[in-house]
């Protein structure tokens, strides 16, 4: 958007507002006015739109490109490691893969934002992508959720078998948490991302929620506790990134603000994922519909209540990053709403 092009029809529309007030303008003048003033209107719409897209677009080249790099970060991460060959393969075959990167792609966003060369802390950005990685090995597992599909090929079990599977699974757990203490922070710092670090993914965070999901049938699933069950199982996952690239730019003011968000953003995310799930296109979700027996957003609240909660907790979310003058993170959270897979 041209800024002088913007203000300088904002201007002029609020002049035109002045004179058309005044009552002093005759009818063919007042007429001639308002026309002027709808096209005046029009172009700061069109200005608006055009910067919007032009920031969207932005906001998806630094999710592709640094997806990729990401992915090749990984790579090469497991290539250097002394393990046996066939568990590498099972770490690489799941570690790097098309899926959306969201977690460790906002840690690297909103430090981006806050002006620190995110570059720098890739380490960060894997060992998350690794909790979250393992997380979905096991996820898929015939005891979990017992998926033959995700991103777009089989799962790790249904080519490494199901044992091979878990102890992937067990080695990307040890591995994350490996990368984050040779991560290069101040030694204080590191020994609070790594405590935040097991409470968001593990008996307190992720794991806690995985438990309410398992073993739903045994409790009487309300709304209060499908909320529960997701703020832990996926909500606090997409908290860790936010909180982490605030303890890492040493932004402690808008902490709890930015952990709110993550909040917010991760029952959107939730929703939308069930959505996804359901209505979805396997070619670009890459994974075949849930258990229907297991009740979800979807199944509990039904699409049209579904949409109005995506849209709720979104506008949430984007409410927060207005209230911090954070741009970056209103775009982030359009483009989360937006996505199809």
């Amino acid at each position: 958007m041209s800024k002088e092009n913007f203000e300088t029809s904002l201007m002029n529309l609020e002049k035109i507002v002045a004179e058309l007030e005044s009552g002093k303008l005759s009818l063919e003048d007042s007429l001639d006015r308002y026309k002027q003033g709808i096209d005046l209107i029009k172009n700061c719409n069109d200005l608006i739109n055009n910067a919007e897209k032009e920031v969207a677009k932005l906001t998806k080249d630094f999710i592709e490109e640094n997806k990729d790099q990401l992915n090749s970060f990984a790579k090469e991460y497991v290539e250097k490691l002394d393990i046996p060959d066939i568990l590498k393969e099972s770490i690489t075959y799941s570690l790097v893969n098309d899926g959306k990167k969201i977690r460790p792609l906002s840690f690297l966003y909103l430090l981006k934002y806050y002006e620190v060369d995110y570059t720098n802390y890739f380490d960060i950005a894997l060992a998350i992508e690794l909790v979250h990685t393992y997380s979905l090995v096991h996820d898929d597992l015939p005891e979990m959720d017992n998926d033959d599909y995700r991103w777009g090929k089989l799962t790790n079990h249904k080519v490494f078998g199901q044992d091979l599977a878990v102890l992937t699974g067990d080695a990307m757990l040890t591995l994350a948490f490996e990368v984050l203490s040779d991560s290069n922070v101040e030694p204080t710092l590191k020994v609070r991302l790594i405590k935040q670090f097991a409470n968001y993914s593990g008996a307190m965070g992720m794991i806690a929620g995985q438990v309410y999901d398992v073993k739903q049938k045994n409790y009487n699933v309300d709304a209060d506790y499908l909320r529960k069950m997701h703020s832990l199982k996926t909500g606090r996952l997409i908290e860790l990134p936010m909180d982490f690239a605030c303890l890492v730019a040493d932004k402690n003011c808008d902490y709890e603000d930015v952990k709110e968000f993550g909040k917010q953003l991760g029952i959107a995310y939730q929703i939308k994922d069930d959505i996804l799930d359901y209505y979805g296109d396997f070619e670009k979700i890459g994974k075949l519909p849930s258990d229907e027996d297991m009740i979800t957003y979807l199944s509990f609240y039904g699409i049209e209540e579904c949409e109005e909660l995506l849209q709720k907790h979104t506008e949430n979310a984007i409410n927060i990053a207005n209230k911090l003058n954070n741009g970056l993170l209103v775009d982030f959270a359009n483009y989360l709403l937006k996505r199809d897979k």
